[in-house]
């Protein structure tokens, strides 16, 4: 088989590339799993988000924070609508819950059962812990998941939320009462 010198240096050139780059892929590691402009979640992150979005708001025989994606909207807003210096603080936060979280569970948050979970996100409620950015990260979630729970399409349908309370009925006919 006799090969030209030019398939030759085209062949070499791509598996030098290949090498080159092979490092650039094998060094990434957690890769993000919700992407954004300005900020990147991991996978592990995000299955965080989601428990505590479960928590806050469980489904019971209505759908929860988790069923409408209220978690996803939290983040997207953070992403969109947060100055630079609060993601930072945030993200900040977030990552220092998950710290405290392995602390107190091998696993984190996402292992923990129901009732630890309660009881862990109830720190924050008594205001036990006074780290600025864990009550900051805590704080704005918690917001932002009871918005997107509130502002989700099964909760303005089906929930008989209702836009103007009190509708004026002007053809109402007006009875006595003895």
């Amino acid at each position: 088989m006799v090969v030209s010198r030019r398939t030759l240096l085209k062949q070499l050139a791509v598996v030098s590339a290949g090498v080159a780059l092979s490092p650039a892929f094998i060094g990434c590691h957690s890769k993000p799993s919700l992407l954004f402009k300005k900020m990147a979640v991991t996978k592990d992150e995000a299955q965080m988000l989601e428990a505590i979005a479960d928590t806050l708001i469980p489904s019971s025989t209505t759908p929860g924070a988790l069923a409408v994606n209220a978690y996803s909207y939290a983040t997207k807003m953070i992403d969109d609508c947060m100055p630079k210096k609060e993601q930072a603080k945030w993200l900040t936060g977030m990552r220092k819950f998950t710290t405290l979280a392995e602390e107190k569970s091998s696993g984190g948050f996402v292992s923990m059962s129901k009732e630890e979970r309660e009881n862990f996100l109830g720190q924050w409620e008594e205001k036990k812990i006074g780290d600025e950015d864990l009550s900051f990260f805590y704080s704005t979630l918690k917001q932002l998941i009871i918005r997107g729970y509130a502002t989700s399409e099964y909760y303005l349908t089906r929930q008989g939320f209702s836009l103007i309370p009190g509708r004026f009925k002007g053809c109402v006919t007006i009875t006595k009462i003895s």
